[in-house]
């Protein structure tokens, strides 16, 4: 049976380590494994490459190795290591989202749920100047910007797998289409298969730096919004 991975420190045991070793006030940024992980701030740095340029997406980013040919960015480590992190920064994780087919032949379609957070890259041009942008700006949607809000959705764990926490199998980190295993998700539902939903996210290949650019990507809590 599949659960959220609702609790602190379902996730990975990394996130007991960082955060015993971080006790008591501080706001010294932390490392958890390659992941800079900021608590006063509630964000994690995490180091990836620049993986497609061209071509339909299905992923914002994912492990190597996994989905390389459908995500923009790919990322060294597990899943669950990106999750830990996130728990560490201090995000509340939720639910991925999912679909189905009604008896009726009516689509349902139920949306991801945990705390929005904010997804950017930061790289260095051609020239040597530091560059960030939001990584929706890098997804395009018949032609038009594609306007997209994430989500920690925090995966699913697993009793009884192989390998326990969901998006470890899949490798995806970042997803774009609803394949229900995201560890952050846009809160937009896309079926995951063509016949019910046509491809239409594409790489934003003119807004992209060179295939195999080194790129920092920032994943930050949105501050609530004021009345």
């Amino acid at each position: 049976m599949d659960r959220a991975v609702s609790k602190r420190g379902r996730a990975s045991s990394a996130v007991g380590r960082a955060a015993s070793e971080t006790d008591g006030p501080s706001s010294r940024p932390v490392q958890l494994g390659a992941i800079t992980v900021d608590r006063t701030a509630g964000s994690v740095r995490i180091p990836g490459v620049v993986a497609l340029r061209e071509g339909w997406l299905e992923q914002a980013v994912c492990q190597v190795g996994t989905r390389d040919h459908e995500s923009l960015v790919t990322v060294e480590m597990p899943p669950s290591s990106i999750h830990a992190a996130l728990l560490l920064a201090g995000l509340v994780p939720g639910r991925p989202g999912h679909w189905r087919i009604r008896t009726d032949g009516s689509l349902e379609l139920v949306p991801p749920t945990g705390e929005a957070v904010a997804i950017e890259v930061e790289w260095v041009d051609a020239s040597g100047v530091s560059q960030r942008a939001p990584i929706a700006e890098w997804i395009m949607i018949d032609g038009a910007a594609a306007a997209r809000s994430f989500v920690f959705a925090g995966s699913v764990v697993r009793d009884r797998a192989a390998t326990p926490y969901a998006a470890d199998q899949s490798g995806s980190v970042v997803g774009l289409v609803t394949f229900g295993d995201e560890p952050v998700a846009s809160v937009e539902v896309v079926p995951d298969q063509a016949e019910i939903a046509e491809p239409s996210m594409k790489a934003w290949t003119e807004r992209m730096p060179p295939e195999g650019t080194s790129v920092t990507l920032v994943i930050h809590r949105v501050p609530p919004r004021t009345p």
